[in-house]
């Protein structure tokens, strides 16, 4: 049977645990209204990034792809397809680092501060250890490669390509001698002839 004072304990009890559910319910709420600004934000973010002697200008979306590619009228003219591949690549690689970075930095404070199981009930296991740390993208940034000294004659004289070794000559199988006129015997042949 219980007492009068085990009934004001367990009434307490209850009272302070809707308190906590309470909390949690309103806290998930807001949180949740965070993350959908979150989402959204981060649906529009991009970056867009210029190599050093401004011939290559790329914009990468918020998915990491590159949504647009512009390339300067001279271009062309003074730089190799090489290095312009080089160039181009290096970008959308740093811009799809930015634009990951960006989304971890809209999310991190969606994480940081988040009470534990174990802070409103006593002896549960932590979950801090099934949630993964938001990843640092950043990188130092790699030092320009020197353009290779040029004098006026090579930029004037494009390298072409060497052109490709012309085709093998096939050979063909001799004609087997015999007389043309005659049909040949093969097994559709009767022998009733």
């Amino acid at each position: 049977m219980t007492t009068p004072d085990d009934q004001a304990r367990m009434e307490a009890r209850n009272a302070a645990m809707r308190n906590t559910v309470d909390e949690l319910l309103e806290q998930f709420n807001r949180q949740t209204a965070q993350l959908h600004e979150a989402q959204q934000a981060a649906s529009e973010l991009s970056a867009e990034l210029s190599s050093p002697d401004g011939l290559v200008k790329v914009t990468i979306d918020a998915q990491g792809t590159l949504a647009d590619l512009k390339l300067a009228p001279t271009t062309f003219d003074r730089t190799r397809p090489e290095a312009l591949a080089r160039t181009i690549s290096d970008l959308v690689r740093r811009g799809m680092l930015q634009v990951k970075q960006q989304q971890a930095e809209l999310f991190r404070p969606l994480t940081a501060g988040m009470p534990d199981l174990s802070d409103f009930i006593e002896g549960a296991p932590s979950l801090a250890g099934l949630m993964p740390d938001i990843p640092d993208f950043t990188e130092p940034e790699p030092e320009p490669e020197p353009a290779p000294a040029q004098d006026s004659e090579s930029i004037l004289r494009r390298d072409t390509p060497p052109a490709p070794p012309a085709p093998k000559p096939t050979t063909r199988r001799p004609r087997p001698a015999g007389d043309d006129d005659e049909m040949p015997d093969t097994w559709m042949t009767r022998g009733d002839r």
